[in-house]
């Protein structure tokens, strides 16, 4: 990882994070190396950085606060996604 960020988690992103046993440094790299990135349906400040992690996608739901710091609201794996990969490969 080139760029120096601050990662700043909220009670939630804690939580999630510890029970799914995300490691910060795989936060920053889905926020700084995202497979791909998508709005937030309900809030538009927010936005969601998928990362590709082996077999498994790595959602982290945030913003910038500024420049170097990033607020993670949310941090999972999203199995909805590795269905759709399945799907999406059955059907080439």
């Amino acid at each position: 990882m080139n760029k120096k960020i601050i990662v700043k988690l909220t009670g939630h992103a804690i939580i999630k994070a510890k029970e799914m046993k995300i490691d910060l440094n795989d936060i920053k790299m889905a926020v700084l190396n995202p497979w791909f990135v998508e709005s937030d349906k309900i809030d538009n400040s927010l936005m969601h950085y998928i990362h590709k992690m082996n077999d498994r996608f790595l959602r982290i739901i945030g913003k910038w606060e500024n420049e170097v710091v990033f607020l993670v609201i949310s941090a999972f794996f999203d199995r909805r996604l590795k269905r759709r990969e399945i799907r999406d490969k059955n059907n080439l």
